[in-house]
């Protein structure tokens, strides 16, 4: 479980630091509204993503807790390069945002590991109940 977990959290880790590179300075610019929206979004994204995730791949409840922690691992680890080399990885973002993106870095990190532990309270209702 744990590798597989590892696998896919590296595989959304991937997607979402293509994005940053090759689209960033679409959506995530220091103008009104910019980083506003993505605080309030990506985090949510996240946490649905995850939470569906979890029930799809039926994954025990027991199991929820460690499986969405271990899916954020690959991301907490390689984004202590990504916020270091900040301007090496994102040359089309404004250096100025580095901070801004490590703070919502971490909000969507810490949004997977809520999702996995509220899901892993969350039980279904014995039938007839």
């Amino acid at each position: 479980m744990i590798a597989r977990w590892l696998i896919v959290g590296f595989v959304i880790w991937l997607a979402i630091t293509g994005a940053f590179r090759f689209a960033g300075e679409t959506f995530f610019n220091s103008g009104p509204g910019g980083v506003t929206w993505l605080f309030l979004i990506l985090p949510l994204v996240l946490f649905a993503l995850t939470y569906v995730a979890l029930i799809v791949f039926k994954v025990d409840p027991n199991d929820r807790s460690e499986a969405a922690s271990v899916f954020a691992v690959p991301g907490l680890l390689i984004g202590i390069y990504q916020i270091n080399s900040f301007g090496v990885m994102y040359p089309n973002l404004e250096a100025a945002l580095a901070n801004e993106f490590a703070a919502l870095m971490f909000a969507c990190y810490a949004a997977v590991i809520v999702a996995g532990i509220l899901s892993s309270h969350l039980r279904t209702a014995p039938d007839g109940a």
